[in-house]
């Protein structure tokens, strides 16, 4: 099929190739869209249609005169018309299950050889032919629809026939897309489209702009959601990762109140551009994560009460809220970041005993009071469960430093080792302090549920002489067995005492006196017994305790007592004698040269 032939009046047609409404069509797609297409070709064919059925005065009335009309002018080979169009002697036109096949349709065959299958009908320049061409006839609105098509693989070109008004419910958005006005209202309506898409990136634009000379300007993270709100109107929300607000605008306390209580209900609607979108029960939420080279640092959220709803283009704003966000945080971090390298040089300088003569000098640096009394304390860093991953402590180091400063605590951190080191300020507040690092690190046991932390905590000391032997205690008290999150040396009693003041060789000779040959702490079962009586012993020497902790039943308690008293040569019924050897034990413990982390403790 070479050509086509397209009427223009009673004299003349208009030849065009096949190739030209191929490339009429394309350009058409390219500039309009596919879909606006579809109506641009359907009305096209049926002012052909009308034009043509005006030009042809013999057999008004007649369906057949689509089938001729569309053959003769090379659209098809052929067309096969089923059923009846009755005009009623009262004016009234009916469609009697009227239907109807193209055979070899020129529409079909272009998209095949040009795009291949598709999985939509294809002929809608012959659907308005023949739409045009029986509208005219017989002085009704009445609709040719294409339901099946070689272009989507089916075996014929097929469609049904019927007034307009009985399409409606069946097929009314393509009724209206046929029907819709001409192509200069759609340019005018793309037009507008165009101008409001342009105005809202304009206006997006200057939000952004205005966002951003905030953070150039080194305003804080709350000045610039405050002008946010203050542009937008709606309420905004900043997290953590963690679930923590980091600040919050244009909120009621009735509100506040309404998402906390709301929060483990709401269910996520729906996602997309990286925005997602969660139902309350009685508010919505818009949320966008804050990210950082990648990494999820907060989330960024608009809320929605009452019955705003939300706009098509908010997740732009919200996502140029996040940007912004991401860069206050960035900023705030590097400054942090500094503060916390000069913090922690001051205490790796008393660690490492170097130039601690003027460091007091540089107290005024600090953005709190830093005065004596002071007290040292190690912070120890665990995995409950083994494996392969190793702790960040640095990042651990950031986090305490980040509550420290939220809870407002006088205390400067450093890395040492595979621990913290931590000096404090007390202000002879010893009581208030214990109980905010108590709190605090409740809190980062939520925030970093698969680890454990144990701290130990020096004596108080003036001078920073002292800060040596404060460092020692701190070690001491942390390496005590109790369980507890927070051990102070002053808990140890004469047991801290003994560990500081005795030479590692004095303890090891004590400890081979009292434990003769369960001083092997190599022999996998001499250590399983010693391990036995630590736990009887810490019992006050109770079995169905000690039963419990070891998982024994009483009587295989009984038998590895019977063995620890026969090769210890001492009977434990002794008070005196049973207290002193639970001390050579935890002396043990508390020097760093026994360990019972293979039987949990």
């Amino acid at each position: 099929m070479s050509e086509i032939a397209f009427d223009s009046s009673k004299t003349k047609d208009i030849l065009m190739s096949a190739n030209a409404f191929h490339t009429l069509k394309n350009n058409l797609v390219n500039n309009i869209g596919s879909h606006k297409t579809k109506g641009f070709l359907f009305r096209f064919g049926k002012e052909f249609g009308m034009e043509s059925a005006k030009n042809t005065l013999q057999n008004k009335g007649s369906k057949d005169l689509v089938g001729k009309r569309h053959s003769r002018l090379g659209h098809v080979k052929d067309v096969i018309f089923m059923g009846e169009i009755i005009s009623h002697p009262d004016g009234t036109i009916e469609c009697n299950d009227t239907w109807g096949q193209w055979v070899e349709s020129f529409e079909a065959a272009l998209h095949l050889k040009n795009y291949g299958l598709t999985n939509e009908c294809v002929c809608h320049m012959l659907c308005g032919f023949a739409s045009g061409a029986l509208t005219y006839e017989f002085g009704e609105s009445i609709i040719a629809i294409e339901y099946k098509c070689v272009a989507k693989g089916d075996p014929c070109c097929e469609f049904k026939v019927r007034l307009e008004r009985d399409w409606m419910e069946e097929e009314e958005e393509l009724i209206h897309l046929y029907q819709n006005d001409n192509i200069l209202s759609e340019l005018e309506m793309t037009y507008d489209s165009l101008l409001h898409h342009k105005q809202m990136l304009e206006k997006i634009s200057i939000f952004h702009g205005q966002l951003t000379q905030k953070v150039t300007e080194k305003h804080s993270l709350h000045e610039i959601v405050e002008t946010a709100y203050d542009l937008l109107n709606i309420p905004i929300l900043i997290e953590d990762i963690h679930g923590n607000p980091l600040c919050k605008m244009g909120f009621s306390e009735e509100q506040q109140l309404l998402i906390k209580n709301d929060k483990v209900k709401l269910s996520e609607f729906n996602s997309k551009h990286n925005i997602s979108q969660y139902k309350g029960n009685q508010y919505w939420k818009l949320t966008a994560p804050v990210l950082i080279n990648k990494k999820n640092y907060a989330t960024c959220s608009l809320f929605y009460f009452d019955e705003i709803h939300i706009e098509e283009n908010d997740h732009l704003f919200l996502e140029r809220i996040s940007t912004v966000v991401a860069l206050c945080i960035l900023y705030e971090e590097a400054q942090f970041e500094e503060q916390q390298r000069m913090r922690s040089s001051l205490l790796e300088r008393l660690i490492h005993n170097r130039n601690i003569k003027d460091i007091e000098s540089y107290y005024k640096f600090l953005p709190f009071k830093f005065q004596p009394p002071f007290s040292t304390g190690i912070i120890s860093v665990k995995k409950k469960k083994r494996n392969n991953e190793i702790i960040d402590i640095h990042d651990q180091l950031t986090q305490l430093s980040m509550m420290a400063k939220e809870w407002d605590l006088p205390c400067i951190f450093a890395v040492l080792g595979e621990d913290i080191a931590i000096l404090n300020s007390l202000s002879s507040d010893k009581q208030g302090w214990e109980k905010k690092i108590t709190k605090i690190f409740n809190k980062m046991e939520k925030q970093n549920s698969e680890y454990k932390y144990s701290i130990g905590l020096s004596r108080t000391f003036s001078n920073f002489k002292d800060f040596e032997s404060s460092l020692q205690e701190a070690r001491t008290a942390q390496r005590f067995p109790n369980q507890k999150l927070l051990t102070t040396y002053e808990h140890l009693g004469m047991l801290g005492d003994i560990v500081k003041h005795m030479s590692i060789e004095q303890l090891h000779e004590m400890a081979k006196k009292t434990l003769k040959e369960l001083y092997n702490f190599e022999d996998p079962r001499k250590k399983e017994l010693l391990h036995t009586l630590y736990v009887y012993l810490l019992n006050s020497q109770r079995l169905k305790e000690t039963m419990d902790e070891l998982a024994l039943s009483i009587g295989g308690i009984q038998y590895r007592i019977k063995q620890i008293e026969d090769q210890l040569q001492i009977s434990l019924k002794n008070a005196s004698t049973a207290a002193y050897t639970l001390l050579v034990i935890q002396a043990l413990i508390l020097s760093d040269t026994l360990n019972f982390e293979e039987f949990g403790r």
